[in-house]
């Protein structure tokens, strides 16, 4: 019986050194923006947040369809725009 009146210890010991997800948060913001990342705050029209809906049904995630968005259209900007828009060089 005397096994069975120890109580088992679950999960990781408590190292004290523990992270509020603030400050998780705040690091890896610090960490993106230090390797050259950005953080947007944007508001989508309708039209745009349902492309965004169905970029993110295929890539997963708004971060994926947002970048994916974002390189193809920068690749793609002088067939965007025109090609005589003085602000594409």
């Amino acid at each position: 019986m005397p096994d069975e009146a120890k109580k088992a210890v679950r999960g990781r010991p408590a190292t004290g050194k523990a992270k509020s997800s603030t400050e998780r948060s705040k690091a890896a913001d610090e960490a993106l923006v230090a390797s050259g990342g950005r953080i947007v705050r944007a508001r989508l029209s309708p039209d745009a947040a349902a492309s965004l809906a169905i970029l993110k049904a295929a890539l997963g995630s708004d971060k994926d369809a947002l970048d994916a968005a974002l390189n193809f259209a920068a690749k793609n900007i002088s067939f965007i725009v025109g090609t005589n828009d003085k602000r594409v060089q």
